[in-house]
């Protein structure tokens, strides 16, 4: 475990250096995004990005222990309730704040962003799309009906 957290330590201050995933919301507040990641690497992601925002106001321990717990509650919305594949293309976006009397992060307003591709996307609405064509070929055939009683009436 200590290999692990040494791990997300150095590349949490490479993060800080190259690209920061935090917006600020206010005092020990902030937005915690972890961008477009594929969903089997979501904790690494969330833990390294939680690192680099609050490195500077809480200790290590307390946010890797309260990342964890948040994790544990994402893997049962990821994988028991939205059924994602490891190689899903998500985005993960928190509200975390740093309790500094209860020495706790705590998490709100959480949103899991699920990508799909154009491919997936098209084979979806397929049977919506066929359907539309359907019924805009009826559309014009009757506005063509239409246009033929309409000539003969004058």
């Amino acid at each position: 475990m200590s290999e692990e957290i040494n791990r997300d330590m150095e590349r949490a201050e490479e993060y800080e250096q190259t690209t920061t995933r935090v917006s600020a919301l206010g005092q020990n507040k902030f937005e915690l995004s972890t961008g477009l990641i594929i969903a089997a690497r979501y904790a690494d992601k969330l833990r390294r990005v939680a690192l680099v925002a609050f490195s500077k106001i809480a200790p290590k321990e307390v946010i890797i222990r309260d990342v964890s717990e948040l994790n544990k509650q994402l893997y049962a919305k990821i994988v028991e309730e939205m059924k994602l594949g490891k190689l899903d293309v998500i985005r993960i976006s928190v509200d975390a704040e740093y309790d500094n009397q209860n020495k706790k992060l705590i998490f709100s307003n959480l949103r899991i962003l699920r990508y799909i591709t154009e491919e997936q996307c098209a084979e979806k609405y397929k049977d919506v799309i066929s359907e539309n064509e359907k019924l805009k070929e009826e559309i014009s055939e009757l506005r063509k009906k239409l246009e033929d009683i309409l000539s003969l009436l004058k």
